[in-house]
């Protein structure tokens, strides 16, 4: 089909581009319901014909009908997606029988939509057959250009096996250590990095026909530690300090043609210091920061698309018939999460005179601009040259390259590493998490120690000093392994109640021979594990990276991550 123009669209059709609803409201479902129920298809359709949606959100699959008592479904009605699987209460599905329904999907309207999603760390998150992989500090503790390209290029190459085409990454947010992002950006504390591998990783996804999204826009800065998922949340920055750091991050990947940028929900007072109901004015609804600073003074070109508008900090300032229209007039071009009844409170909006038709005329031509950079005008769009057999194998060599290189020596005081192999005969991995699956990725560790032929004994926490005493005498190496992840709790990033309890006891004994390492948050060393003489941080705890960590201790490959984080946290950072 050739580019629609907006002479030949309706004022609906124009609107619709703008809207990014979740597939489960389209659905009619809720999203953590678990409601397997089959939907009205006659329904739907005519939903489609009538919103004309320009985005799916397309990584929130939990609408797709599965059996919970035979995990598979095969005959079932038009809509279902053949090959789904129920897995831990969410549905996965196969990459081939989503392509097809998505292309199905695309009938029901007439301008084909985008399909979009964060797949933060792999796409394995919607699809069965697709991988799972190191997370963004990894890449930037590795520093490497080439690789960081390879990455994105890999997963970009995933994503559309499964008709994805608009990749919510990289995040570039500089910030501190009690951000819930620190382990989601690729350099925290380092503008220059950021920058550099957040281009290689912009050219890799956009070279394979990925949209990529720069984000969270204008960031929250380095002080603010609250999340708004939760709360309201505001960068303190003086205009100046921002331009110096953050704004200048922005300005030059803009310049570089990423095709996208989401804006987050954090108020900036620096710019847009009015007050709605006692609170700052989150920037998602704030003109002075999305059309004067972002389209205006920075002269961004691409599609400008909101975090998720469910999101506390946002959602509960106002009630959703004023808060979509003040989402619309802020400047945004895409509302990520817009409710289903979206399309008719901004058509009335525009005919009673409080949107400017011009305004989604704007956001309308930046969303067809951006299809047509990706090629969806094209015939044989979704004819891709490989599939996802073709493809993983490749994925997954990268991200264990990368996990490789990002394995970071924080101390060794007394030179402890590398190991030498021959005096390490037993291991006793002492395990503090809150995330119960880090069990589970525990196990890939004493593999890693076992195909070593190293025997190996595992543990959660310690109780007693007496209880460590035990465990020294009887090996010759203690691994403290220790994983915080970001939301696992909500929450601050620290050990807590009987995990903060285990170090109470830890390196009373045995600590010449005693290794810490981070799986996850790289703040461990500082926060809890000040007293062991070497310590590691490894970033995430997938099965490449407990091997690489093994590699790493007993000298198989020399350590090399370049730390992507102040490893001293600022002053002002509580």
């Amino acid at each position: 089909m050739k580019k629609p123009l907006l002479s030949e669209m309706t004022l609906r059709e124009k609107i619709g581009q703008m809207l990014a609803p979740h597939h489960w409201d389209v659905y009619g479902k809720v999203e953590m319901s678990y409601d397997y129920s089959v939907s009205d298809m006659e329904e739907v359709k005519a939903l489609y014909a009538k919103e004309q949606f320009g985005t799916i959100r397309g990584e929130q699959v939990g609408v797709f009908y599965a059996d919970p008592e035979n995990e598979k479904k095969i005959d079932v009605v038009e809509g279902y997606v053949e090959g789904s699987l129920l897995m831990n209460n969410t549905i996965k599905v196969d990459t081939k029988p989503y392509r097809r329904f998505l292309e199905k999907h695309n009938t029901y309207m007439k301008i084909p939509a985008l399909v979009g999603g964060d797949c933060s760390v792999g796409a394995a998150n919607v699809f069965n057959e697709l991988s799972w992989v190191v997370n963004a500090a990894a890449i930037g503790a590795a520093d490497s250009e080439e690789l960081t390209y390879e990455f994105a290029s890999a997963i970009g190459r995933e994503m559309r096996c499964g008709g994805h085409n608009w990749r919510w990454a990289p995040v570039v947010d500089l910030g501190n250590r009690n951000s819930y992002a620190t382990l989601r950006t690729l350099a925290m504390d380092d503008p220059e990095r950021t920058v550099r591998l957040a281009k290689a990783y912009i050219k890799g996804l956009q070279d394979v026909g990925v949209a990529a999204t720069v984000k969270h826009f204008p960031s929250e800065g380095r002080t603010e530690a609250r999340d708004a998922h939760f709360t309201s949340t505001m960068n303190p920055d003086s205009l100046e300090t921002w331009w110096n750091e953050q704004g200048r991050v922005y300005q030059e990947l803009f310049d570089y043609g990423v095709y996208s940028v989401m804006v987050g929900h954090q108020s900036f007072p620096a710019v847009d210091d009015e007050m709605i109901n006692g609170k700052y004015r989150p920037s998602t609804i704030s003109k002075k920061v999305v059309t004067d600073l972002l389209k205006g003074e920075m002269g961004f070109k691409g599609v400008v698309i909101t975090d998720g508008i469910g999101m506390a900090g946002l959602f509960s300032l106002l009630p959703y018939e004023e808060l979509i229209v003040e989402l619309v007039n802020a400047g945004n071009d895409v509302i990520l999460g817009s409710k289903i009844n979206s399309g008719d409170l901004i058509e009335k909006a525009v005919k009673d005179g409080r949107i400017e038709e011009s305004r989604i005329d704007d956001a309308c031509q930046r969303v067809l601009d951006m299809k047509e950079k990706l090629g969806m005008f094209e015939d044989g769009y979704y004819n891709l040259p490989y599939e996802a057999e073709d493809i993983v194998e490749n994925t997954r060599k990268v991200s264990a390259e990368i996990a490789k290189k990002s394995i970071t020596l924080v101390r060794d005081k007394y030179n402890l590493l590398p190991l030498d192999k021959k005096d390490i005969k037993k291991v006793s991995i002492v395990i503090s998490t809150h995330t119960e699956s880090f069990l589970d990725n525990v196990e890939e560790l004493q593999k890693a120690f076992e195909e070593r032929g190293i025997e190996v004994y595992t543990q959660r926490r310690l109780k007693s000093a007496a209880e460590l005493k035990g465990i020294s005498d009887n090996c010759d190496l203690i691994i403290y392994a220790a994983c915080l992840q970001m939301h696992q709790p909500a929450g601050y990033p620290r050990f807590f109640a009987e995990e903060a309890m285990s170090f109470y006891h830890a390196f009373t004994h045995g600590k010449e021979k005693s290794i810490g390492v981070s799986f996850g948050y790289p703040y461990i060393h500082y926060d809890t594990m000040e007293n062991v003489n070497t310590f590691i941080n490894a970033y995430n705890p997938r099965p490449e990276t407990m091997q690489a960590f093994v590699g790493a201790i007993l000298g198989e490959f020399e350590i090399k991550g370049n730390t992507p984080v102040l490893l001293e946290p600022r002053a002002n950072s509580k």
